[in-house]
């Protein structure tokens, strides 16, 4: 009966024993996508930052270091010192008691050791450095030191905007980049729906939009553009065999596709409250618009050129050809959020560099061929 009781506590204790490991492992260590970026490039650590209670966890070293301070390690106090300067960061590991700049200060989360790495929380280290520090809950981001701008663009777009497997690239990617190089500065791409591009950007989600979006007085209400850098006209696709000569007059009554939010989109409402009768078929995305019209879901589509052009070449056995163009000069500049002049200035200044050393027209050669 003893030897029972003897198995007993030991089984209370190591249940004990797990549930105090359990308590004291960081709450969302096994949830560790959090991206970082400091100074305005993307770091990826081991181990990655995470969350633990409200508090985001990140690698000292690494993060201090690229910070531009000096981090030591004292194994047998299990203290971590960061010093830059004249500011001075100690912390101990497990304690919830730090010296920031000679002040005492009390942390929500004590500083632990995952997989042999010092992980703190990033206000105090940047509250500590003296560098601003900034959270991105919807792409959850945390960011220190000067920050990269991030760019909605909706990645169905060829050859625009699209992703080749895990790579994002196309014309106004490369666009992007170019800018990136002559900036010296990281420009994040982030795929936003075109529906929600323009939201986002006044939100503050992006800095800016870079989708193939056309200018119209409208979107100059509410967002600002640079000046144009691409023309385009919309034009009605169909099924091979269809007649090849039509105008959006010709789409009366019957079922038309549209993406959500482009000119095509106001071509055709204007087109249905002239004739009642037409039908309206809205999608997200521009692989729905041609499966649509392929399937006979819809009879035809107001589309841009570019995109559809490109789709074409690539899939030379689909059912579909363009039959008409509508007459228009859809101009597609970058926005950015109303009344930041600063770098409105910025793109634009950038973008008249890349059209006169000629980087512009080696990209238009590289995505649409000669002919510009």
């Amino acid at each position: 009966m003893k030897q029972g009781r003897i198995v007993l506590a030991a089984a209370v204790f190591a249940l004990a024993g797990l549930i105090t490991f359990l308590v004291c492992l960081p709450s969302a260590f096994a949830r560790q996508d959090i991206g970082l970026q400091v100074q305005g490039k993307l770091m990826a650590t081991e181990p990655a930052p995470f969350i633990d209670g409200s508090r985001i966890m990140v690698p000292v070293r690494e993060v201090a270091g690229n910070l531009g301070a000096e981090v030591t390690w004292d194994e047998e106090k299990q203290a971590v010192n960061i010093v830059k300067g004249e500011y001075r960061v100690a912390l101990v590991i497990g304690q919830t008691q730090a010296v920031v700049n000679g002040e005492n200060i009390n942390l929500d989360s004590a500083p632990v050791i995952v997989a042999g790495r010092a992980m703190v929380p990033v206000r105090v280290l940047a509250e500590g450095l003296q560098v601003p520090v900034s959270w991105d809950g919807a792409a959850r981001v945390v960011s220190l030191g000067k920050s990269a701008l991030v760019a909605g663009s909706s990645l169905d777009f060829p050859p625009f905007e699209y992703k080749e497997g895990n790579d994002i690239v196309g014309f106004e990617i490369d666009l992007i980049k170019a800018i990136e190089e002559m900036w010296g500065e990281d420009i994040i791409i982030k795929d936003v729906s075109f529906d929600r591009l323009i939201p986002s950007l006044r939100s503050g989600e992006v800095d800016l939009i870079v989708s193939g979006i056309t200018i119209t007085e409208d979107r100059k209400k509410v967002i600002d553009f640079t000046e144009p850098y691409f023309v385009w006209s919309e034009m009605i696709l169909s099924t091979k065999g269809a007649d090849q000569d039509m105008g959006l007059g010709d789409l009366a009554g019957q079922k038309i596709a549209f993406q959500l939010g482009t000119t095509g989109q106001e071509l055709v409402a204007d087109l249905a409250e002239k004739y009642p009768d037409t039908q309206l078929l809205m999608f997200e995305s521009l692989e729905e618009v041609w499966t649509a019209v392929e399937k006979g879901k819809a009879d035809a589509a107001v589309i841009s050129y570019p995109p559809t052009a490109h789709y074409l070449k690539n899939h030379p056995d689909n059912n579909l050809q363009m039959v008409g163009q509508i007459p228009s000069a859809d101009s597609t500049g970058i926005a950015v959020r109303k009344g930041n002049q600063e770098l409105l200035d910025k793109l634009n200044k950038s973008l008249k560099t890349l059209e006169e050393n000629g980087t512009y027209d080696r990209l238009w050669e590289k995505w649409f061929g000669s002919g510009r």
